[in-house]
């Protein structure tokens, strides 16, 4: 993917993001676009890469609630290396494995936002994960499932040796 392509991507999924998940809300839960978008992107990167573009995507986040900013950009390069480095090289190629990888990234996204808005009160953490974060994970992996879905319909170019195509 171009970098224009990604960039034009970030932006559509960030409007999305504020525009059209709070009406897609679930008993309060919504999906993490820009968390599914850093999944799609940082797979089969490497850890650096994945942390400027975890950075990036959080701090676009970040901009439509700038009450905490910062955030959601410490959350995402986290993520992003966690994923680059851990877990891009060891699952297979199979979407039920991207969706629990988007489940798991949630949850420690959601852990970490959490701390970070309750001043690191474990009461507040453990009350709001358990209202709101279990079933945003599981929206978002749930929509995670659906865009791995439609990007399988649009196969990738191969480079064969020499540089061709």
């Amino acid at each position: 993917m171009t970098l224009i392509r990604a960039i034009v991507a970030a932006f559509v999924v960030f409007i999305l993001q504020v525009t059209v998940v709070h009406r897609m809300s679930v008993v309060g839960a919504r999906p993490d676009l820009m968390l599914v978008l850093l999944v799609v992107f940082v797979l089969d990167r490497n850890p650096v890469m994945a942390i400027i573009i975890g950075f990036s995507l959080g701090f676009l986040q970040d901009l439509g609630n700038a009450s905490f900013l910062g955030m959601n950009a410490l959350a995402k390069s986290l993520i992003g290396y966690g994923i680059a480095r851990y877990a891009s090289g060891f699952l297979p190629e199979n979407i039920f494995f991207k969706s629990l990888l988007i489940l798991v990234a949630s949850l420690v996204s959601s852990i970490i936002v959490l701390n970070i808005m309750s001043t690191f009160n474990p009461l507040t953490v453990l009350v709001s994960f358990f209202r709101h974060s279990i079933l945003s994970a599981v929206y978002s992996a749930l929509v995670g499932v659906v865009v791995f879905l439609i990007l399988k319909l649009f196969p990738r170019r191969v480079v064969r040796s020499g540089g061709r195509y």
